[in-house]
């Protein structure tokens, strides 16, 4: 067959005459024809005619030009990727746009059968690792019996599997639906491969599958088909029921996750099932899951219930559902440990296991073991009263009474010892409150050391631990900050060891993995991680969205991962000014001042990376690194110096640097009025904490929804400069054509807030929006506080605005609302009135698990002297009004 014979086949209607043309051909045949087909298929898939094309086909090409008609699906271009099938290698089929139309699909298979091409197997596995639409499973399954194919060993080919049997095939002939059952009756051969449904990712086991709700009657679901075909002695009860617990230690979704565990439930487990599974149960304990960890705490119920439960190696294992934070599992958990504990043989161990609880950050499980504790508080063994000692430093502030009241009667001294752990009267007259603007230090204690990630190896598993699970907002920033220093290194089993992390980012994130996404900065973040990960750089523009608080005050953190990210495709690496040294974003001058000297770049003045270090810098030592910063260069020296409490001021020549300039003068004192001191700088002064500080007035008014009139609360903030806070929000810059001319006429430039963390924190809030963009995790609303630790004004206004619209519609409840409030624990931090406003909020929330936190974070703030009950009581008697 010559190119034309080739050109005239593809260009017919008839794609019957395409497949006689070929099936006599042998390889060597084919191979010639390749390049030749390939060229065809381009030309007609771009509508570019390569240079010698033939006038027909140049013809063709100028008529579709002609219309406005998509000619992806016309006869010659099915015609063309037919020709591919029939003469060309792996790498032409393997293009995403080479698919086959429904119509096409027995010629396709036709040809598929005379070749038997040698990459077919190849083919196929990239197909469904791909999830592509074809072949369909049916098709496969009987080019695998014919022998055209080997069996698929790709995950795709279960996931294939679970979905097409599950699809409701109706019987040609009788025009019923084939159950499941049916199906697999018809094709025993398929019984083998059901092991593969358990642990590949695949909706076979979906909870929320479209069968439950919009399946014909007498439709039949996977778990139904296998536990008939059990019952039936098709399939091998025990070996079912241990594939469902493997699976449940499988790469899979929630959905899937929750389906096993159902499925495992319903399979009924007798009582040696039970004793012969319990291992199993225990090493579910520990999941990342937490519908998993309930099953398994309920499966050991279960067993404990008919006497089949091993006590001694559940109550040693139990304890670890403590170190989570749900308290739903930790509160399941007591509950069994209760049951146990009625047993005299076993109560003093099982006391010990429920000491544990005390460990547990909510408050609700720490009542609730003490609950049990007070009611054996006879036999808590010695041991025991020695283990809930130590629990006294883990003991919410709301129920530290208690436990002090405990130990006090379990020791057998009444309430003398209870009462000389409480404050006594003396020191409650004398109380007298923190007050002033200013951090009382010292803040950099030794056990707050943040050590840096020193290898790509402990950075990989850092990040794949935090793709399952944030554990602290200072492993955040220890990523960050070893992707900038570390990210351009690449093992040679670099894409071996990140691939489960790449296989995790490709799914659905959960709201506690540091990969959450979104606008903002979750969205930079995902990003640097996916750069990080393959080496590419593609951002959208629009990406910057701007509705919402979050997507501005984040703006400058976001620029700064952005650039991180950039300079990891690049190859660079670079230590990071702005990487705490310190818990709570804390970074040590000293150490800061050894950074800019390694650095040694002048340019670095003008990077997002310094502004955010320099709020950043603690109190400690700033005298003692502001001799060391003698050797830098100018001009980073003079903001340095002046940062750190010298003499030193700006210059006319300083005015393209007023970044730098503001934001160091807040960050020496972020309650000073500075325009007289930075005066030569030149800008505009109503951007709240620009050269002014900001000054908050708020108001509390009440309306009520349109559609079922139940009262809505409403909380304005206005951040201004002046005491006339009706020019709130005045003076922005945004570095427009308007900002420029304004500033041309008065002489003065208008502040760019993006380039300003302290100005963009306090942004005014857009009303369009109420949702907080890149805020979706407990540990990003918490990043906000670490954006300026010393001052924490602009913070508590926007908890305390959020905490208000969630008393409204109760709606993220407990994981949002603890990061506004854990900030309140940080000692020598004075709250402020926003702060107390927010501690008022946080008391009034529809959520327990807030409620209790905010009481915590009251009792905790009286013991550092945080609390003012004047400026408390005044904010009760507004809010009242």
């Amino acid at each position: 067959m010559i190119y034309d014979a080739l050109e005239q086949l593809v260009l017919r209607k008839d794609a019957w005459a395409l497949q006689r043309a070929f099936a006599p051909l042998d390889e060597r045949a084919r191979a010639k024809l390749s390049v030749p087909a390939q060229a065809l298929y381009r030309q007609l898939s771009t509508g570019k005619a390569a240079p010698g094309a033939s006038k027909r086909l140049k013809l063709l090409l100028w008529l579709r030009s002609q219309s406005a008609r998509n000619p992806s699906n016309s006869a010659e271009n099915c015609h063309a990727r037919l020709a591919l099938f029939a003469v060309g290698p792996l790498s032409s089929v393997k293009k995403r746009d080479v698919d086959i139309t429904a119509e096409h699909m027995p010629v396709w298979d036709r040809i598929i059968r005379d070749r038997r091409p040698a990459w077919l197997d190849g083919w196929i596995a990239h197909q469904l690792d791909n999830e592509a639409h074809f072949p369909d499973f049916p098709r496969l399954r009987t080019w695998v019996k014919d022998g055209i194919c080997a069996k698929p060993v790709a995950d795709g080919y279960y996931r294939s599997f679970a979905a097409s049997l599950l699809y409701p095939h109706r019987d040609s002939a009788t025009g019923e639906v084939q159950t499941i059952t049916a199906q697999l009756w018809a094709d025993p051969a398929l019984l083998s491969d059901i092991e593969g449904l358990f642990r590949v990712g695949n909706i076979a086991f979906h909870s929320r599958g479209w069968a439950n709700s919009l399946a014909e009657s007498g439709y039949e679901t996977w778990p139904e088909a296998l536990f008939k075909l059990s019952a039936e002695g098709q399939l091998d009860r025990a070996g079912l029921m241990q594939s469902a617990l493997n699976g449940l230690h499988c790469d899979v979704g929630e959905d899937q996750l929750g389906g096993l565990c159902a499925f495992y439930r319903r399979m009924a487990p007798t009582g040696a099932e039970l004793c012969r599974d319990q291992r199993g149960y225990v090493e579910l304990l520990c999941h990342p899951a937490s519908h998993v960890v309930k099953f398994a705490i309920d499966m050991l119920g279960i067993s404990e219930k008919q006497d089949a439960l091993d006590i001694e190696y559940a109550l040693r294992e139990l304890p670890i559902v403590f170190t989570r934070d749900g308290k739903g599992n930790a509160l399941a958990a007591l509950k069994l440990l209760k049951r146990i504990g009625g047993r005299d043989r076993h109560r003093s161990a099982a006391l010990m296991a429920v000491g544990e609880a005390l460990r547990h950050a909510h408050t609700d499980v720490q009542s609730a073991a003490l609950d049990i504790l007070d009611a054996n508080s006879a036999h808590i063994a010695p041991e025991a009263l020695s283990a809930l000692h130590e629990m006294t430093a883990f003991a919410a502030a709301s129920t530290r009474a208690r436990l002090a009241q405990l130990l006090g009667t379990a020791a057998g001294s009444g309430s003398a010892a209870a009462t000389g752990l409480l404050p006594n009267i003396a020191e409650a007259l004398s109380y007298q409150p923190i007050t002033g603007g200013q951090v009382v230090g010292p803040i950099l204690r030794p056990e707050d050391a943040i050590i840096p990630i020193d290898t790509v190896d402990a950075l990989i598993a850092a990040v794949l631990h935090a793709v399952e699970k944030v554990d602290s907002l200072d492993e955040v920033e220890r990523i960050i900050d070893g992707m900038s220093r570390l990210g351009a290194i690449r093992p040679a089993d670099f894409r071996a060891q990140v691939a489960p992390l790449l296989h995790r980012m490709r799914g659905r994130p959960e709201a506690e993995s540091i990969v959450v996404g979104g606008a903002g900065v979750a969205g930079a973040l995902r990003h640097l991680m996916l750069v990080w990960v393959k080496g590419l750089h593609r951002w959208r523009a629009d990406i910057e969205t701007t509705h919402g608080l979050p997507t501005t005050a984040f703006a400058p953190m976001t620029a700064h991962v952005r650039a991180i990210a950039w300079r990891v495709q690049r190859g660079e690496s670079r230590i990071l000014l702005s990487a705490p040294t310190h818990k709570g974003g804390w970074i040590d001058p000293l150490v800061w001042v050894e950074r800019l000297r390694q650095l040694k770049a002048k340019s670095i003045v003008d990077s997002v990376d310094f502004r955010l270090s320099l709020l950043r810098l603690a109190p400690d030592g700033q005298g003692q690194a502001r001799h060391h910063a003698a050797a830098l260069e100018t001009p980073l020296r003079e903001i340095v110096e002046f940062t750190l409490g010298g003499d030193t001021r700006p210059t006319s020549a300083d005015r393209r640097r007023y970044a730098a300039w503001i934001t160091a003068a807040r960050a020496r004192d972020p309650h000073r009025d500075w325009r007289e001191e930075l005066a030569l700088l030149k800008v505009g002064s109503r951007c709240p904490d620009g050269l002014r500080p900001a000054r908050y007035s708020w108001s509390l008014s009440q309306t009520f929804d349109t559609k079922d009139q139940t009262p809505l609360w409403l909380l304005h903030i206005a951040a201004t400069v002046d005491s006339d806070h009706s020019k709130a929000g005045a003076g922005w810059g945004d570095g427009s054509f308007v900002s420029r001319m304004i500033a041309g006429l008065t002489g003065r430039a208008a502040i760019d807030w993006r380039r300003l963390p302290t100005v963009a924190f306090n942004r005014r809030l857009e009303k369009r929006s109420d949702w907080f963009h890149g805020v979706s995790a407990a540990w990003t609303v918490q990043w906000l506080s670490f954006l300026w630790p010393q001052n924490q004004a602009a913070f508590h206004r926007h908890g305390a605005m959020k905490l208000t619209a969630w008393v409204n519609d109760n709606s993220p409840g407990w994981e949002l609302g603890s990061g506004y409030l854990q900030p309140l624990f940080q000692r020598g931090r004075p709250w402020g009135e926003l702060g107390h406003l927010l501690l008022c909020i946080g008391l009034n929330s529809r959520d327990a698990d807030t409620r209790g936190l905010a009481v915590d974070a009251a009792i905790d703030g009286i013991d550092a002297r945080l609390f003012d009950p004047a400026m408390f009581a005044s904010i009760l008697v507004r809010l009242a009004e």
